[in-house]
């Protein structure tokens, strides 16, 4: 289906969805699991309740032996697995040696099960849930789909043979190729672009700090600040002072002298780089190095590029073969750290930090086709939560305009002309837009959670709860009241879902369900960088959005590559209408003609509105809009229909979920994370799983947590992940540790999609809706 001219797909309540979606799916089935898992053991932990008889005990505890051989068995089966092992290769290769490695070095019929044996079980178990129970694209082990919603197609889902052929993407990571630029930079400056950095401001003879005096510049260095242009090397910027009418100096190296000395004293940027969000900065940055007419200059940086780009294709060469994975992976972290002098991962031991040098996508070639009759439970139920989305949004700009207005009224304070530096705000802002915005939304969400619970009103001590879009509907518009949503971008929300149901001729049959994983209010899911380098069609992507957003919105400009957010994280899609708000000193392809660049920009009161703008003569742009992308990313995480409480029941809206079951306790409530003796801890386990009616698979979340954890509760290898997560928060955050346990749903007998061996995967569909035009 072609959306070169914007169309959409309709939903219904005013509401419409991209014909595209992304399916993403875990990267190996979920039948994986099984063999980890004993449900005999814990049926036998069940029938002993408070008092167990000294004959079921002693069955208990040989059952217990043997679980943990047939555990110890089915780890080292996995930990030998090459697919697997050729996952956590390309992930993180020192788990691979010091922890898959290690457990295979140990017969599992014959090891004691030592408590730094369960450890190193935990660590396999753990790469193991989140491999086959979470939907991540994890490279190749968790493959990006592009599907499409086909409104004339009769099937609910048909998946169907895309004519574009899969692939495997090999991408070097953008602050891996940062810090080489780093290195090579100081004989390349003659040739490279210097920069003020963006909190900055050149004003004449002196240079604007926020919040600090202005520092005075000597007539050179204000004459070199003032030839700063993007583009322009430093080579032409040295000619352009020294050319000038009025220049301070005929002398070129004067102009080098406070160039230099501007770079040491942090005033400018001044290095090989290409932008935050280049997935291919590499052959960027190469072109630029092949431009300088300095053969000793040149060749040598070539040869980096080159010896860097030979160790990233041996990488390459070694798909398919878990050690030579490692091996490549090795020599390619040697020549990083030859070239830089840098250590070659980041971030030891963060899961979602892009911590590694490269990173691979995958394209399955073979799509998924929604039809009509999938749509038809969503239409009523999910018009509902974009209406609520829209409406948190408003509320959300309110509150930042009135937050905004208190930082500005006491910066503008004295002040004659009423005029305050967006440098001075943003930096001053900097707790409710990037540091703590907590504190500042939680007022916000609740209540969001308060207007849902009197819609839904859901009572107590109840599992099950099913309403209506209907019955909803008829009270919705008095809970959240019909307006504009609070900034332009806003029209925008990507639901997660996913589709519960035995197989697809279930599905096919019409005997399924939906199940809300999140709601990303007034944020565009599909617009990662790597998954728009691998749809069929990007150009198509662009104009879709530039169809959603004519007028052109502001978005945060891309930045990372020194230590933020991965390379596949950052977000494409800019429109043509589009700015960018710039202020981290890696975002190096600002235009200030149009780019919002901070230290550049005012704030001002027009007619009770504060705006910013880049001149006296400049209409400017509200600051809320401005801003809209940060406070997006501030109230995404919280929106949610029912406040935390010790229970809240499942919640259907047709035949959509749109809460799980989930429990909250205090960690001191698991008090058996606590006891040393395994046997004694599961059969514990067991009666507080039983106790609170828990069902068998579930998603944990601890204090400290950044995810949620699948646990199997009838696994030995997964109570001991819960524990020691549990003891984790408990050392973080003693009395105030929580723990959040969430039914999984759909469960491994309702996931629908499946290979070709019938073995089952977890999946889910992420989307965009839009309202209907």
């Amino acid at each position: 289906m072609d959306r070169q001219s914007g169309d959409l797909v309709e939903l219904g309540g005013g509401w419409s969805l991209w014909p595209w979606f992304c399916l993403r799916a875990a990267g190996f089935p979920v039948d994986l699991l099984e063999p980890l898992a004993d449900p005999r053991l814990a049926a036998l932990a069940d029938d002993l309740g408070t008092a167990p008889e000294a004959e079921r005990e002693a069955a208990y505890r040989t059952r217990f032996d043997s679980a943990g051989v047939a555990l110890g068995r089915a780890l080292h089966r996995a930990a030998s697995d090459p697919l697997v092992r050729e996952a956590v290769a390309w992930q993180n290769p020192q788990a691979l040696t010091t922890g898959f490695d290690t457990l295979l070095r140990r017969d599992p019929g014959t090891v004691s099960r030592t408590g730094r044996h369960r450890k190193t079980e935990t660590l396999v178990t753990s790469y193991l849930h989140r491999y086959c129970a979470k939907n991540d694209t994890i490279g190749f082990f968790g493959p990006l789909r592009w599907g499409r919603i086909d409104p004339d197609q009769p099937l609910p889902v048909g998946p169907t043979d895309d004519d574009t052929p899969g692939s495997r993407t090999l991408y070097l990571e953008g602050w891996a190729l940062a810090a080489l630029g780093r290195a090579l930079a100081p004989p390349l400056r003659p040739w490279l672009v210097p920069r003020l950095l963006p909190l900055l401001r050149a004003d004449g003879s002196s240079l604007r700090i926020p919040l600090a005096a202005d520092v005075p510049l000597d007539p050179v260095s204000a004459a070199v600040l003032a030839a700063l242009r993007p583009g322009r090397t430093a080579r032409e910027v040295v000619a352009a002072v020294v050319a000038a009418p009025d220049a301070p100096t005929g002398d070129p190296d004067r102009v080098w002298a406070a160039l230099t000395g501007l770079h040491r004293a942090r005033r400018i940027e001044w290095t090989l780089e290409a932008p935050a969000d280049d997935l291919r900065a590499a052959e960027t940055m190469r072109a630029v190095v092949a431009g300088v007419d300095d053969p000793a200059v040149r060749e040598p940086a070539l040869r980096a590029f080159d010896r860097l780009a030979a160790a990233a294709g041996g990488v390459e060469a070694a798909r398919g073969a878990p050690d030579k994975v490692v091996a490549a992976l090795g020599t390619l972290g040697t020549v990083f750290t030859e070239l830089t002098g840098e250590a070659s991962v980041r971030e030891a031991g963060a899961l979602y930090a892009g911590r590694t040098l490269v990173f691979e996508e995958c394209r399955r070639p073979d799509s998924v086709v929604l039809g009509r009759a999938a749509l038809d439970p969503l239409r009523g139920p999910l018009a509902l939560l974009l209406d609520s989305a829209r409406w948190y949004t408003a509320a959300g700009a309110a509150l930042y305009r009135r937050t905004l207005r208190t930082v500005f009224d006491r910066l503008a304070d004295g002040r004659a002309d009423g005029v305050v530096p967006l440098a001075e705000l943003w930096l001053t802002a900097r707790g409710p837009l990037l540091d703590a915005p907590d504190a500042l939304v939680r007022p916000l969400t609740r209540a969001l959670h308060q207007r849902w619970e009197r819609l839904l009103a859901v009572p107590e001590g109840v599992r099950r709860v099913a309403r209506t879009s209907a019955d909803l509907r008829a009270g919705f518009a008095e809970v959240f009241p019909a307006g504009p949503p609070g900034w332009a971008a806003a029209v925008q929300h990507s639901p997660d879902l996913m589709i519960a149901a035995p197989d697809l001729d279930a599905v096919r049959a019409g005997d399924f369900d939906w199940v809300l994983g999140e709601l990303h209010p007034s944020y565009h899911t599909m617009r990662y960088a790597s998954w728009v380098d691998c749809h069929p069609e990007p150009e198509a992507l662009a104009a879709a959005m530039a169809a959603d957003l004519p007028g052109g919105v502001v978005r945060i400009g891309a930045t990372g590559a020194q230590g933020g957010t991965a390379t596949r994280f950052s977000r494409r899609l800019l429109g043509p209408a589009d700015r960018r708000l710039v202020f981290a000193p890696d975002t190096c392809d600002a235009d200030p003609e149009r780019d919002l660049v901070v230290g550049a920009c005012d704030v001002v009161d027009v007619g009770g509105r504060l705006t910013v703008r880049r001149h006296a003569d400049d209409p400017g742009f509200d600051l809320v809009e401005v801003f809209a992308d940060l406070i997006a990313g501030n109230l995404m995480p919280h929106f949610r229909l029912l406040s935390p409480a010790p229970h809240r029941p499942r919640v259907t809206i047709d035949r959509l979920v749109v809460n799980r079951e989930t429990w909250t306790f205090p960690a001191a409530a698991l008090g058996f994370a606590g006891d040393a003796d395994e046997a004694r801890r599961f059969l514990a386990a067991r009666r507080f799983a039983v106790g609170h009616g828990l069902p068998r698979h579930v998603f944990v979340r601890a204090t400290g947590e950044k995810k949620p954890v699948h646990v199997d509760l009838t696994s030995l290898a997964s109570v001991e992940v819960l524990a020691r997560m549990v003891r984790r928060a408990d050392r973080t955050a003693g009395s105030e540790a929580r723990v959040t346990v969430t039914e999984m749903l759909p469960a491994p007998d309702q996931m629908w999609l499946a290979d070709a061996d019938g073995r089952r995967y977890s999946a889910e569909l992420r989307f965009v809706a839009a309202p209907s035009r």
